[in-house]
């Protein structure tokens, strides 16, 4: 099995990480300003702004990790990916062996509560450390990002072992590197080069090594993508969607995977009709006002039946809450403005807490609102036989 570029020719981990700390000394002036000014590419075409824009909001989209998620950034380098994560809302905890990129990414975080006017500072701490020498509380992240960074970690087992540690049930690894191949003599040129100038490891893997490790590591749904951006005119529209990614799958270590659910147990969708969907809404608070037309609502959803409640939007089924009138498909139905996505998955048995607000339709009645929950695209609970939950005026 092929499985890194330097598999033969280990790298001893003291010196990579002398090298990583030593990264930013050994910049020219012109590439010290790319690192305060990073993704933005002055080079005609852009083209790293692009790349590097179009991987990470892929990425991101893709990992599909809940509101508010708090996230551990590996090698997070100047911060520019630090920036977007909290501005998308995330907590961060951030790992950069380099005190002096540190810096540059602290004095960017800083700035974003003035430049965004932010009404707190952003939820952001940074490590000087490495994955392999940190630690952490066990299932702590909803999701571990690693951009363009994992071709700089020494030691690979390690590094995915407690990455699986560190995740939640049902958290995401997300990573974006080019592969290496014994075939690709360029990358080999390019990287050997790298590694002259500054001494930093710079070590890619193979795809089936890549596998090979987040399988052995207990990671599950493991993923590979290749990225495929832009307008399309209509002449396109009717050719392989391959003509259009920027590299080759084989070329790309573009992955995400997960920590299975409740340690190790995997529990069946509610779109799999084999099994027993069910859940129990109780209101535990509020109610329409008839004032303003709107419900608000706090309620216990608790998952009663064999099945994952998934509250991730990229998968068909994923499930909201819906407020309506008349069963669903008849003439008398009609559905308040809003949906809302259930804040977390919820393995069988598990409860929370959810905070709901409602606007019903203009000239609706104000009687004989109930409140139901959505598989996306599948089924309405309430269809399946599942009981809805009154709600009445205040």
């Amino acid at each position: 099995m092929h499985k890194r570029f330097l598999t033969n020719n280990p790298v001893a981990y003291k010196n990579a990480i002398n090298a990583a700390e030593s990264y930013v000394s050994k910049l020219e002036d012109g590439e010290i300003g790319w690192l305060h000014s990073k993704p933005f590419d002055p080079t005609p075409g852009n083209p790293q702004y692009f790349r590097l824009m179009f991987d990470l909001l892929n990425i991101l989209q893709t990992m599909d990790m809940p509101v508010h998620a708090r996230i551990l950034e590996i090698g997070s380098g100047p911060g520019w990916v630090t920036e977007i994560l909290l501005m998308m809302g995330f907590s961060v905890d951030a790992i950069e062996p380099s005190t002096d990129l540190i810096s540059v990414a602290q004095e960017r975080c800083a700035a974003l509560k003035t430049h965004y006017r932010r009404p707190a500072p952003p939820k952001v701490r940074f490590h000087q450390s490495t994955l392999e020498e940190i630690e952490f509380d066990d299932q702590c992240f909803d999701g571990i990002l690693f951009f363009d960074v994992l071709h700089h970690v020494v030691d690979e087992e390690i590094a995915l072992e407690k990455s699986f540690r560190f995740l939640k049930p049902g958290g995401c690894l997300g990573i974006v590197e080019g592969a290496w191949h014994p075939d690709f003599k360029a990358l080999e040129r390019a990287l050997i080069a790298e590694m002259a100038k500054f001494g930093t490891l710079e070590n890619p893997f193979s795809a089936e090594y890549i596998d090979y490790l987040l399988d052995k590591s207990g990671f599950v749904e493991i993923e590979r993508y290749v990225g495929v951006n832009g307008f399309f005119s209509k002449n396109k529209l009717s050719q392989p969607l391959q003509n259009f990614s920027a590299s080759p799958l084989a070329g790309s270590n573009n992955i995400t995977a997960r920590k299975p659910d409740n340690n190790g147990h995997l529990y069946p969708s509610c779109t799999d009709f084999s099994f027993k969907t069910d859940a129990q809404i109780k209101i535990v608070s509020g109610g329409i006002n008839i004032a303003t037309r709107t419900a608000c609502l706090v309620i216990d959803f608790k998952n009663t039946g064999e099945t994952l409640l998934d509250n991730k939007t990229a998968q068909t089924g994923h499930i909201t809450l819906a407020l309506r009138q008349g069963a669903p498909g008849t003439k008398s139905f009609l559905e308040a403005q809003e949906r809302h996505v259930l804040s977390e998955t919820l393995i069988p048995g598990a409860t929370v807490k959810v905070e709901l607000e409602y606007t019903l339709p203009l000239y609706a009645s104000l009687e004989n609102w109930e409140l139901d929950a959505v598989s996306e695209g599948v089924f309405w609970f309430s269809g399946r036989g599942i009981k809805s939950c009154p709600i009445h005026c205040l």
